[in-house]
Formats: C-alpha cells, sequence, structure tokens
C-alpha cells in the first residue's frame, strides 16, 4: 500500500472531487490503571447476516441494508460511545447503519447505531444526545435510546417530537451497568426491553430506505485500499480497509496514546469481524459554539447539502449529500447528478468536519 495524507480541507475536497476521486459535556475519564477492557458482557442472542442478497419487492427487505430478513421490529437508534475506556463496544457488527461524528471539544467521536431488522440482546456501552444525532435520528421514525444530553440536545429532542428513551431519566428501566468497566463506560441496554418500550409507546411505523440497493453485487478492486480517520492526533486512528474476500470494509483501530498498533474490530463475543458493505464520508460545516454562560459545543450542519466520498463496495464515487431539511430523509448523490445505489449490508456514515481549525483537527488519509 502506497497511502498518502490528505488534509481536510475545503481547497482539498474540491481537488479531490475536481479530480474525479470519484453523558453531557466534558468526558470524564479514569486513570489507565483503573480502567477494565474486559469483554464480560452477556452474549448477543442474534446477529445479521452478511448474506442473502435480495432482488424481490421492498416490503420484505431491511430497507436499512437491503438485506431478507426474518424478523423485524421498531426502529430503533442508540448512542454509543466510542473512547478507549468505552471499547470494546457491543452491537457494532448487528447494527443495519452506524452514523460516525465528534462529540467533545473535536477530540473523542461516537457513534449513533440503527437497528430495525434482528438486534443483539445488548448494545453500549450508551452515551449522551448531541442535537446533530438528534437532526439524524428525526430522519427516520425511530425511539431514540440514550443516556442524558447535552442542554441543545435537549432542545432538540423536544422540537423534534422524537420517541425519547432517556436511560437518565430511568426510562422503562431499559438500562443496566456491568461492574467490569468503570463508569460512566459502564452502561448497557437490553434490546429486547428497548424494542417492546418503542412499540408500546409509539407502535411500528412504516420504515422507508433513503436509497436505493443494487440488484446484484460484483467483485472487484477498490482505487483505495484503506481509508484512515484521524479525529486526533493525540487520541485514536480509525481505518478501514478492503477485504477482497469479504468483498466489504474492515474496520480497524489503534489507541495511539497506549501505542497498542491496529487492532481489527470484532463483534463483541460473537468473534465475527465488523464488516461495512458501504463507508460514506458526509463532509458538514462544523464549529465549536459557546452560550452565554461560557459552556461550550460542537455545532454540526447536517441539513442542507455538502460534499460526499462514497465507498459502496469495490466502487468509489465522488458526490454530494443532500436533505431538504428538518425531518427529511439524506439521500446521496453521484456528480452526475444520478443517485447513488448502495451495496447491501452494514452502511457506516462517517460524519467529518470540511474544513480544519486549531480546535478541529481532523485528517483524512486514503491509501493505495
Amino acid at each position: 500500500m502506497k497511502p498518502f495524507r490528505s488534509i481536510v480541507t475545503a481547497a482539498t475536497v474540491a481537488g479531490l472531487l475536481a479530480g474525479g476521486l470519484a453523558g453531557c459535556g466534558h468526558q470524564s475519564s479514569p486513570s489507565k490503571n483503573q480502567t477494565s477492557k474486559s469483554t464480560n458482557v452477556p452474549a448477543p442472542s442474534n446477529q445479521n447476516s452478511n448474506g442473502g442478497l435480495i432482488t424481490s419487492p421492498p416490503s420484505q427487505l431491511d430497507p436499512l441494508t437491503g438485506l431478507k430478513t426474518p424478523q423485524h421490529g421498531p426502529l430503533v437508534a442508540v448512542m454509543v460511545e466510542n473512547t478507549e475506556y468505552g471499547r470494546p463496544q457491543y452491537g457494532l457488527h448487528s447494527a443495519d447503519i452506524v452514523y460516525e461524528a465528534y462529540t467533545e471539544f473535536f477530540y473523542y467521536s461516537r457513534f449513533m447505531l440503527m437497528f430495525w431488522g434482528q438486534a443483539p440482546s445488548q448494545v453500549g456501552p450508551v452515551r449522551s444526545a448531541r442535537p446533530y444525532f438528534v437532526s439524524l435520528v428525526h430522519e427516520w421514525p425511530a425511539a431514540y435510546a440514550h443516556a442524558g444530553a447535552s442542554d441543545p440536545g435537549y432542545t432538540s429532542i423536544a422540537q423534534d417530537h422524537i420517541h425519547n428513551l432517556d436511560l437518565d431519566a430511568n426510562a422503562y428501566n431499559l438500562g443496566y451497568r456491568v461492574s467490569s468497566r468503570p463508569a460512566p463506560h459502564n452502561l448497557f441496554v437490553n434490546m429486547s426491553s428497548v424494542m417492546q418500550a418503542a412499540d408500546t409507546n409509539w407502535g411500528n411505523p412504516r420504515v422507508t430506505g433513503h436509497w436505493p440497493f443494487v440488484s446484484h453485487v460484483s467483485s472487484g478492486t477498490p482505487p483505495y485500499q484503506t481509508i484512515t480517520l484521524e479525529w486526533n492526533p493525540r487520541n485514536t486512528l480509525e481505518q478501514w480497509r478492503w477485504d477482497p474476500a469479504a468483498n466489504g470494509w474492515t474496520r480497524w483501530v489503534e489507541d495511539q496514546e497506549a501505542n497498542t498498533g491496529f487492532q481489527q474490530v470484532m463483534g463483541l463475543n460473537s468473534g465475527q469481524p465488523v464488516i461495512a458493505s458501504n463507508v460514506v464520508i458526509e463532509y458538514t460545516t462544523e464549529n465549536y459554539l459557546y452560550d452565554p454562560a461560557g459552556t461550550g459545543w460542537i455545532s454540526v450542519n447536517t441539513r442542507g447539502q455538502g460534499k460526499a466520498l462514497l465507498f459502496l463496495g469495490h466502487r468509489f464515487y465522488d458526490g454530494i449529500w443532500k436533505n431538504n431539511g428538518s425531518g427529511t430523509p439524506t439521500h446521496f448523490y453521484l456528480s452526475n447528478g444520478k443517485e447513488a445505489a448502495f451495496d447491501p449490508g452494514q452502511t457506516w456514515i462517517e460524519i467529518v468536519p470540511n474544513s480544519q481549525s486549531a480546535q478541529n483537527p481532523f485528517h483524512l488519509t486514503l491509501g493505495q
């Protein structure tokens, strides 16, 4: 592989595209000697399949993955931690869609996992909501499980009338803590209870997918073999690696402070790797704002449209993301204006800044 480094600035993104590159507040972190990374969490009862490409009517498919699913329930989104203290996470392997974006001070990222088909028995560690994640939830008829929120996050939940499952409010007794990890990095949810609470309170609304899927998945070699996301140079490197045997993208993480080298991300207690069929880099305007009291938070604009890099199986396109404002779905388009067709399977949406500043150190590297 011959990696090149791309500092994500507005000029860099424009150059790539022109060239056809085709809870809340400050994170509390225990000291290293307090931290346990034990995987002592109950084993899953179900896992999603990575097979079964379907061309039958959409009513028989998981609208989030394009795969046939033997069962489904209410659509549920869960906020999940992504720090060295919260790893390994539970549920990454089984999610239909995973959104990833910054949270604290442009230092850590956080996940929002979406489940409509078969969910695992447990998901976590569960953490707090942010307004831009609420904006993403608002695109779907989903119940939203989280552990508290920033003040702007709570405001967004109320304004957008989100189906709210707040574990900090002991909502429906859905959460539990494990003794093998220090708080607040040890809160998990029982997904059967989450699904039941969502169904009892809001029913099982019809779910429509936000993008089409190809009817036949082809094999091939992508122009880039690795996608490396550096959220902070003192923190964690994340990398997607093309796996031709799996015909998908495997996920790897390196804790730079611990100097561990890259470790493959596996399903907790499942022994199966996280493999994404699609990885989308969604560029957004991100700023750090302060209220009159001096409290700061990250602002991420997921409304309107912006640049995108689309890794759809082995296919790679430059394009755009676009929606029509609050509560409307985000679609992805190629540079020729045609809507992008995704490979069936798990999709990761990496929401990253479209420019760099002293506060925002994000780097993207594509390796050949």
